[in-house]
């Protein structure tokens, strides 16, 4: 038996070794990658190198290598390909405070990208570009400077330090942990300086070499030599008057050169273009090409500059063979490391199962990573958490109160979301009654048509029958359902998959059955073209390319009859959106929130959900002021004076100026933009069965006022925390809880060439709680400019009542550098240097001083 067993493993080997010599060298597992590499590009010809540089790279069937496509999003949750878990929005990630959780979140996506892979045949039987699963441009780790620039909510902060830990985690749980394979790239982007919308494409950052070094350069180093980050995106701004796209200096110097960086580089999507046509940095396609690829950038996103002028600059003698391989050598490096050039069986996440998308466990990890984010800015009086068992009714309103918003970058749930309102509901069940009033707002005095007075033809459901086409000519073969209203608003809703093309019309047909006779006001909230027909008559039409505008006719009806609409809408790209809307007899600006009025008479505590949405903040569109709408802010004076007992809850993903809220508003809860749990969340922690512990990663200004100009990128001119001086409204690091914690016992210890700083947070209040301790240090005798404190740790605690913790942090010299500008290196200056803990940049609890 013995022998028969050597035999058959002898005659395995035998046969796996003869496999292996029948292989090319590129597609032997055995080897070296970059022997494989080598191999593969000397069998490649100039025009397949070539092609290999261009984010959607087509199949060599010669060679068998397959099409690639690079690029889809992973913010917090996979965008396209399907439907996945929705986490929070990346500025909520970071505002937990918790790298640990935040890698098991990246860990689900990457989990999740692969399991779609694995069910799409190895990708195979993905066709679409920009939506395969092993290439990601995430995180955002840009920092915001601003709370003006549109992108803030894609970001981690203001905070260099907190910024490194929470995309290093990111990176690292995208990334896997596998000794051989990839399970998906990280790409981290915008490297480096990318802060505003306005002139996106062509504008220049000036910014010295010192603010460059301290603030905008640390978490990309961190995501590189601590995450080992595979692919870095570059920014389509200039740094000092020298596109990103083409800047010898950021892309080889100081990325590959100084951080050791092996990965390979990919542009901002048609950023290469804009060195021609907004920077004017190259005067012809060709010798962009050439700047860009000599400077580093190895893959283009677009399909302009290397797709069409690379190959002829090459065959020009603009572009050396040298440099096309070099390029070709790191984008296929990545992709040997993925494994998609070997067997499945030797790949341990080839055998991720589709079960996981989607799962029960990442539903669940969703829900409790909203919870760690919210935060609590007000709670006077212990306002929160409601006791439910001494309320009999409770009005939930306002903007974002039966909205799921998720923010930019965002996939479609495999669960129904969860909406603030339906959290709420959920929670109370029948103990509680839960009135809810629709939004309505002064500057437009129009509301939805609901499904209730809607029918149409194709069944009996409410609602009307709609034609989804792929193309803004209402032609084709369209995709069809009942729509229970027409709120077609792709910016702000969760991803639809009937309107996930460019370009599309849409015709809605049935009935509106109105229950009140009287003179309506019929209203289309619109961009580009519609025509609208009310009992068979056209009466609004608008069949070209325009801005946002609301058309409203007058129409008289009777209750309880059949009035036919069609209504036909195309979008020509862009902002889309088209509402179906009406002014019922009898409403008048006079009597707007007479429902909401009365809901806030009649019940105990009105929850108001307020804040904004891709309406106001997005890649593309920066803010102007840092208020809530003013409709918003009229609406909660006009709800307080009526009820004392509100509570305002905000969905947004950037600081807001709510210095009206705060001042008067008794209890007021951050939820970002909190994904498909995020009702859950927020009624958990309005209730009481979850407390808070989320911490602010910005400042929250009062005042655009107290800001410097938006092109101003030196962040030692009164930016973040570390250099303003005024009065904030919300210190970085901020955030409340139903416990209090009693900090003690401050120590610094010296061991080796490091500071061993420790403190013992006691849980003095009567809950159960998390605690965010947070480290900063100040240079007090530095003949430089220094910040008038900076973090250099922090650690989330969970803490029993009447439970102390003992909380240590690591310090070295290095942690407390700076650039110095004349000598070009980091420098440690010998002095005294304070030491504080505390529970935000603001509230220092314990500090020492001491002489290094």
């Amino acid at each position: 038996m013995i022998l028969k067993k050597s035999l058959i493993y002898l005659f395995g080997l035998c046969a796996v070794l003869v496999s292996a010599q029948n292989k090319l060298p590129y597609q032997n597992p055995n080897l070296p990658i970059e022997t494989r590499v080598n191999d593969l590009l000397d069998r490649l010809t100039i025009e397949e190198k070539v092609s290999l540089l261009i984010a959607t790279a087509e199949a060599i069937p010669r060679l068998d290598v397959d099409k690639y496509y690079h690029g889809n999003e992973a913010l917090h949750g996979v965008v396209k390909g399907g439907r996945f878990t929705v986490f929070p929005q990346a500025i909520a990630l970071s505002a937990t405070w918790n790298p640990d959780l935040i890698y098991d979140v990246a860990s689900a996506i990457s989990d999740e990208a692969r399991a779609k892979w694995n069910f799409y045949n190895q990708g195979k039987d993905q066709k679409n570009g920009f939506s395969d699963m092993l290439t990601f441009w995430s995180p955002t780790i840009n920092m915001a400077r601003d709370p003006r620039w549109g992108r803030t909510p894609e970001t981690y902060g203001e905070d260099p330090y907190l910024t490194s830990r929470i995309g290093v985690s990111f990176v690292k749980g995208l990334q896997g942990n596998d000794k051989k394979y990839l399970k998906v790239v990280s790409t981290p982007k915008h490297f480096v300086a990318n802060n505003q919308e306005n002139n996106r494409f062509g504008y220049n950052a000036n910014i010295s070499e010192k603010a460059l070094r301290e603030y905008y350069f640390p978490a990309y180093k961190a995501a590189i030599q601590e995450a080992n980050a595979q692919s870095i995106m570059s920014a389509y701004n200039a740094v000092n008057n020298v596109p990103s796209t083409a800047n010898n200096w950021l892309l080889n110097s100081v990325l590959r050169e100084e951080w050791g960086f092996k990965g390979y580089v990919v542009s901002d999507c048609g950023a290469p273009t804009h060195l021609v046509k907004s920077h004017k940095f190259i005067d012809t396609k060709e010798r962009a090409a050439k700047a860009a690829i000599e400077a580093g950038l190895d893959l283009e996103c677009g399909d302009d500059i290397y797709n069409n002028h690379l190959l002829p600059a090459y065959q020009n003698g603009l572009i050396s063979q040298g440099s096309i391989d070099k390029s070709a050598a790191r984008i296929l490096t990545s992709r040997f490391k993925l494994g998609v050039f070997d067997s499945v069986e030797n790949n341990p996440y080839t055998k991720i199962s589709p079960e996981v998308i989607g799962s029960k466990k990442h539903q669940e990890l969703a829900l409790e990573t909203s919870r760690q984010s919210i935060v609590l800015l007000k709670n006077k009086n212990n306002t929160l958490p409601l006791d439910a068992s001494k309320i009999k009714k409770i009005a939930v309103v306002g903007f974002n109160a039966n909205q799921v918003v998720f923010g930019d970058y965002s996939g479609l749930p495999v669960i129904k979301p969860i909406s603030p309102l339906d959290g709420i509901k959920n929670k109370v069940g029948n103990n509680i009654e839960v009135t809810y009033v629709k939004w309505k707002t002064a500057a437009r005095n129009l509301n939805f048509i609901d499904s209730e007075y809607l029918r149409n033809d194709f069944n009996d459901e409410p609602g009307l029958y709609a034609e989804y086409f792929d193309d803004k000519f209402l032609e084709g073969t369209p995709q069809t359902r009942v729509d229970k209203g027409v709120n077609f608003d792709p910016v702000n809703n969760p991803p639809d998959p009937y309107t996930a093309y460019l370009h599309k019309s849409i015709r809605w047909t049935g009935y509106i059955t109105p229950n009140v006779s009287g003179t309506y006001k019929i209203g289309v909230n619109s961009d580009d073209g519609i025509r609208l027909w009310l009992n068979n008559e056209l009466v609004v039409d608008a069949w070209h390319n325009r801005g946002a505008t609301t058309d409203q006719v007058e129409i008289t009806m009777q209750a309880n009859k059949k009035y036919a609409i069609k209504l036909e809408y195309f979008d020509n790209g862009g902002d889309a959106i088209c509402q179906l809307l009406w002014k019922v007899p009898g409403d008048t600006n006079g009597d707007l929130y007479d429902e909401d009025i009365q809901a806030a008479k009649t019940s105990d505590y009105v929850i108001a959900v307020m804040g904004i949405n891709k309406t106001i903040e997005k890649e593309g569109k920066d803010r102007k002021s840092l208020e809530l709408p003013k409709d918003q802010i009229d609406y909660l004076k006009t709800i307080y004076a009526i009820n004392k007992n509100t509570i305002v809850v905000l969905v947004a993903g950037s600081s807001l100026a709510i210095n009206w809220v705060d001042e008067n508003i008794p209890a007021i809860v951050d939820a970002w933009y909190p994904g498909e749990a995020g009702g859950t969340a927020i009624a958990d922690v309005l209730f009481g069965d979850y407390n808070p512990a989320g911490r602010l990663p910005f400042t929250c200004y009062k005042s655009v006022s107290d800001l410097p100009p938006m092109d101003d990128y030196e962040i030692s001119n009164g930016r973040t925390y570390m250099y303003f001086e005024g009065d904030a409204l919300y210190p970085f690091g901020y955030g409340l809880s139903y416990t209090k914690f009693e900090y003690n016992r401050m120590k610094i210890k010296k061991k080796d060439e490091k500071l061993l700083i420790s403190s013992t947070i006691k849980n003095i209040g009567n809950y159960d709680g998390d605690e965010v301790v947070q480290l900063y240090y100040r240079a007090k005798e530095s003949s430089h400019k220094r910040p008038l404190k900076k973090l250099i740790g922090f650690k989330r605690i969970s803490s029993k009542i009447e439970e102390s913790k003992t909380v240590q942090f690591e310090v070295s010299k290095k942690d407390l550098q700076y650039w110095d500008e004349k000598t070009k290196k980091w420098v440690f200056d010998s002095g005294m240097y304070e030491f504080m803990i505390g529970a935000s940049s603001k509230d220092i609890k314990l500090q020492k001083t001491m002489s290094l």
